[in-house]
Parts: structure tokens; C-alpha cells; sequence
């Protein structure tokens, strides 16, 4: 009897195919959690910043416990270079067009929201 289930089974299998082989490699996947900070980039000479942007940045600041700051598109440290910590929205924000919301998980770019102009935007934009 169980020879015969076997071969039900082997049968199945051939006839139904099988899914070709990937490497590991291929097969790997990045699992990202949730936004750990979120930068608002914008450049002070094209006009203030909207009231609703601070309101949402000290709301996840304060609510949801994610850094949320504001970083001008000139801010550099003392050596003339952008900080370490806002190198990777600064260049996603850049890309995506200024003033930009970007969520990040530790230098992980989530997610760039170019122009948010409201609270619930960038609420939004932060996962």
C-alpha cells in the first residue's frame, strides 16, 4: 500500500512539474523593519518650512518614538563633509527633488516623499 501511495506521489510530482532550481542566493530576502528616523531635506532658500511638516516631525518624534529632524540641503559637519547619518536621505532626497520627506531604517532609504506640504503627508510617509 505504501509503495503505491509513493508512486501516486512520484507521479504527481512529474506531472504537475517541477519548479526549477535557484541558488540561495536568488532566493534571499531583505526584510527591513519599520522607519527608525525620518528627515525632512529641504533647501531655505526656496521658502519656509510648512507648518504641518513640524507639527508631523514632532509628532513622530514624541508619538511614535523615530528621529525625526530637519536638515537643510547645505548642512555640513566641521570638516566641510555631510554628516554620516545624512548621507543617505540627503541623496535620496536630491534625487527625488527638494524639499522631501525620507523614511529610513538605520541607512536604509524606505521611502522619499518629494513636496509634502501637510501634516497627514508626511504621517504618511513614514511607515
Amino acid at each position: 500500500m505504501i509503495r503505491v501511495a509513493v508512486l501516486i506521489a512520484v507521479a504527481l510530482v512529474l506531472l504537475a512539474g517541477v519548479p526549477p532550481f535557484q541558488s540561495c542566493a536568488a532566493r534571499r530576502t531583505v526584510v527591513v523593519g519599520p522607519a527608525t528616523a525620518a528627515v525632512y531635506v529641504y533647501e531655505k532658500d526656496s521658502g519656509p518650512i510648512p507648518a504641518g511638516v513640524t507639527v508631523a516631525l514632532d509628532r513622530l518624534n514624541r508619538d511614535r518614538r523615530i528621529v525625526a529632524t530637519l536638515l537643510e540641503d547645505d548642512t555640513t559637519d566641521g570638516s566641510g563633509a555631510v554628516p554620516d547619518q545624512y548621507r543617505a536621505a540627503l541623496e535620496a532626497a536630491r534625487k527625488a527633488g527638494l524639499p522631501a520627506v525620507v523614511a529610513l531604517a538605520g541607512q536604509t532609504v524606505l521611502r522619499v516623499t518629494p513636496k509634502p506640504a501637510s501634516e497627514a503627508a508626511v504621517m504618511e510617509a513614514v511607515p
